[in-house]
């Protein structure tokens, strides 16, 4: 078998594995990053919404003029559970990714800043060899078109996905409780009407029970249209009939193509994201706001960090556990803490019926649209609920 050697080997070629191996070869242009991705294509097939925060993306791309960008969304629109229709925010929201143009972006930047991508290559098997003098530690398993073979690395970083590896082979607990993972199912939908600056995300526990369903605007008349729900809410039904009965009733004229299907982690960071010589990040760590279970620029910014960390640690001749707590605390500081506090507030509001929401959409519409924020809404939310007091002076104090 074939047996090879680099200094970081990153599992995962989505955002965050190709923006970790971009900032670790900034960091230190003498390192050997390699990145595994085991599907044949980096953005291919896509696994979600592909909706982004404009400040968010643009901290790693420029987005003027990309031709990574399907469409720039300047509205938010909630549906009700009876369809009542609330119009929350106008601006600069965000954008629609294509993302078989946005990872080759990321991509074409890590390989600018010197890093190796591999398609078509899965990572089997990863076990450490702690008695390796060099300094190699972590030997991976690969499968690829290149047969089977060995990848020793002096530094791992995991970023594959919702259903890492990477981490357990660490001893890392990354379970989930299953009332925190969502089953997700969409479809490219073509031929429909709604208005194609706007996100819609409609809620109810008979459209889509523990989560919601979206409609994301990949043109006019095309959009992405799709649903998460908790498995344990479901009723028996998979996400893919409880989407169907939705386009059904919603957008029975469309013409459905594109299917993909996915799950989705709602929890909060796990609790240890280190060990001796490596680090997961993005969803690999859930790393995800589990208030929206958005997770792309939150799994760069981790990413970004994992880099960062790794590069520092090698050129310090320290990889140890100890040392890289640093890129934990720094990550929770980020983000994590807040996660935590939007991991409540989800917990919270997941105890109110469909009644409570079709009642909060029509006392939100009584308010001027142009005085219609979130920050409204919710405090909209608190006079109906006032035990949501308690979990809101918790995330705002």
């Amino acid at each position: 078998m074939i047996e090879e050697r680099c200094d970081v080997l990153v599992v995962g070629g989505g955002p965050a594995g190709l923006v970790a191996a971009r900032e670790a070869c900034a960091a230190d242009p003498g390192l050997d990053v390699l990145v595994l991705e085991r599907d044949r294509a980096v953005g291919a097939p896509g696994r979600c919404g592909e909706g982004v925060g404009s400040k968010g993306v643009s901290e790693f791309l420029d987005p003027a003029g990309a031709s990574w960008i399907s469409r720039r969304i300047t509205k938010v629109i909630f549906w009700a559970p009876d369809g009542t229709e609330v119009r929350v925010a106008e601006g600069d929201v965000g954008y629609i990714l294509d993302r078989t143009r946005f990872e080759p972006a990321l991509a074409a930047e890590a390989g600018r800043e010197g890093a190796e991508l591999r398609t078509g290559t899965e990572v089997i098997a990863l076990t450490r060899d702690a008695a390796e003098a060099s300094g190699y530690q972590w030997i991976a398993r690969v499968r690829g078109p290149r047969g089977e073979g060995f990848v020793r690395a002096r530094f791992v970083i995991g970023a594959d996905g919702v259903e890492s590896m990477v981490g357990r082979w660490a001893g890392l607990d990354t379970r989930v409780p299953a009332r925190d993972m969502e089953s997700c199912a969409q479809y490219v939908v073509s031929g429909i009407e709604f208005d194609p600056d706007a996100i819609y995300l409609h809620f109810g526990d008979k459209v889509a029970p523990g989560g919601y369903a979206w409609v994301f605007p990949k043109g006019v008349g095309v959009a992405n249209v799709g649903l998460g729900i908790v498995a344990l809410k479901g009723a028996g039904r998979p996400a893919r009939e409880w989407l169907h009965s939705y386009l059904d009733d919603y957008f029975p004229t469309g013409t459905r193509t594109g299917y993909t299907v996915g799950g989705v982690i709602v929890h909060t960071t796990v609790k240890r994201t280190v060990a001796d010589g490596l680090i997961p990040c993005g969803d690999a760590a859930h790393m995800i706001n589990p208030l929206s279970g958005g997770g792309i620029v939150t799994g760069m910014k981790a990413a970004r960090l994992a880099g960062r960390h790794a590069a520092a640690a090698l050129a310090a001749h320290d990889t140890s556990a100890s040392r890289l707590q640093r890129y934990h605390e720094e990550w929770m500081s980020l983000l994590g803490e807040d996660h935590e506090r939007f991991y409540r507030i989800k917990e919270a509001l997941n105890k109110f019926d469909d009644d409570f929401y079709n009642r909060l959409a029509r006392t939100v519409n009584g308010i001027a649209p142009d005085r219609r924020t979130l920050g409204r809404v919710f405090a909209q939310a608190l006079i109906q609920h006032p035990s949501l007091l308690p979990v809101a002076a918790r995330y705002f104090v």
